[in-house]
């Protein structure tokens, strides 16, 4: 359990530095900008590393019966996410509208795995995942980005939706080896 912990309070730390806009930009200009993205990536990966090995090994002890429906909900809503994340990253009219998709689509994801699992270190992985979005959102001010903006383009929405559905349909097919849990028969 303590490299699960361990790990998310890396990965939540590093992900609150950006909504600290002094700190952050105090490092930037110590480091330079390549530089704090790759401290940044590489504590982010040891993190993620850290949370998949503490997760693995985490007791799955049942503090709940999952609800009868999050599974249908998921199933429902996860492609709404992979959607989310691959506008996060395009300038799509999906990002100019939602101004957040990455986060609110963090928030989903945790939110319908919370509801799908009911042992501890999911809760844990999930629920800290939900409120780490949740206090990025709520902090969320006008802030530059590292992520390049452009005009929002129709085209780039389309190309959301259609690699977003690709990766849907990819981590459906290999949730069993990927986190150990089948989703499909």
């Amino acid at each position: 359990m303590e490299f699960l912990l361990l790990g998310l309070f890396l990965f939540i730390a590093i992900h609150l530095l950006p909504t600290m806009a002094g700190p952050r930009q105090q490092l930037i200009a110590r480091l330079g900008r390549m530089p704090y993205l790759a401290l940044f990536s590489i504590i982010s990966v040891i993190a993620l590393l850290l949370i998949f090995h503490g997760f693995a090994l985490a007791p799955k002890d049942q503090l709940w019966a999952p609800l009868s429906f999050s599974r249908p909900l998921a199933h429902a809503l996860m492609p709404v996410v992979f959607i989310l994340l691959t506008a996060a990253y395009l300038d799509t009219h999906i990002r100019a509208k939602l101004k957040h998709p990455m986060l609110i689509a963090i928030c989903l994801w945790a939110f319908v795995h919370l509801l799908a699992n009911g042992d501890l270190a999911s809760t844990l992985l999930f629920g800290g995942f939900f409120v780490y979005a949740l206090i990025d959102i709520y902090r969320a001010k006008p802030r530059s980005s590292l992520v390049p903006r452009g005009k929002p383009k129709a085209r780039f929405d389309v190309i959301a939706v259609v690699v977003g559905l690709i990766l849907f349909g990819l981590v459906l097919r290999g949730h069993q080896t990927l986190f150990g849990v089948a989703v499909i028969g």
